[in-house]
């Protein structure tokens, strides 16, 4: 988030302080989580916590789900639980890996996790 947004975004919130900054970072590693298995859900094939799974055979689903949307789902559970102790955050989540699977706003202003 350090560019030409960052500096806008503190021009207008001024009460923004490094606990908030710690959260954006917090939540930012995870949204990369949360992508990566949007990706390898869409994909077919992936990597979760060093193993490797393929959804061509049984080991790859729990309860008609793939692991790798249990794996974002856990993920997005952590990113809630960080978000819901604030008043000033909201997230909505997608699954669609072709953009953004995490949106973060403060204040009602979009943060840019990348």
């Amino acid at each position: 988030m350090l560019n030409l947004h960052s500096v806008y975004f503190g021009q207008k919130h001024p009460d923004f302080d490094y606990k908030d900054m710690d959260i954006i970072k917090r939540v930012g590693r995870l949204a990369r989580k949360h992508h990566r298995q949007a990706e390898n859900d869409c994909n077919g094939e992936g990597y979760i916590k060093g193993e490797f799974y393929r959804c061509d055979n049984e080991k790859a689903y729990i309860n008609d789900e793939t692991v790798f949307y249990l794996e974002g789902l856990k993920i997005a559970n952590k990113i809630r639980a960080i978000v819901n102790n604030t008043e000033k955050f909201t997230v909505e989540f997608q699954g669609d890996p072709r953009g953004n699977t995490v949106k973060l706003d403060y204040e009602g202003d979009f943060v840019d996790l990348s």
